[in-house]
């Protein structure tokens, strides 16, 4: 009976798929595309095979990552928010995904929607630059005052 009960486990465990599917698409297309930091291709991507799991997903326009990080490291004050918007565009389309055993797992992903989630980065940074400078000043003022 047990000998039944473990060849219909290794039958069964032989025929589930631990494997599923991830396709990509881009408008326009010929977005590199990393899985957890590993290039998967270039867009489109029908069906590459992953096993089950989250992964992380990156598009990358057509900018190199070599390049932006070079800038960002050397570059003049304007290289440098140049090449921090490219990875602001660039982080908004990274996300988590979830690959099932068996099935198909599909994204599309557009420029506009990463120029717009670009832009989004930029007010927060101004922002948030502004609002730690406009802070400094109240506290200044204020302690300014209170020495006085």
């Amino acid at each position: 009976m047990l000998s039944v009960i473990i060849t219909t486990l290794l039958v069964l465990g032989e025929t589930l798929p631990t494997a599923g599917f991830l396709t990509v698409h881009s408008s326009p297309p010929g977005f590199a595309v990393f899985v957890e930091g590993d290039s998967a291709g270039v867009t489109p991507i029908n069906r590459h095979q992953l096993e089950g799991g989250k992964y992380w997903l990156t598009v990358v326009s057509n900018d190199s990552l070599e390049a932006l990080y070079r800038g960002l490291r050397t570059g003049s004050i304007g290289q440098r928010l140049t090449a921090l918007w490219a990875l602001a565009r660039i982080d908004a389309a990274t996300s988590q995904v979830e690959i099932l055993p068996g099935m198909e797992t599909r994204i599309t992903i557009d420029q506009r929607t990463m120029e717009k989630n670009a832009c989004r980065a930029k007010w927060l940074l101004i922002g948030g630059v502004g609002g730690i400078l406009g802070l400094g000043i109240v506290l200044g003022v204020a302690i300014g005052l209170v020495a006085n």
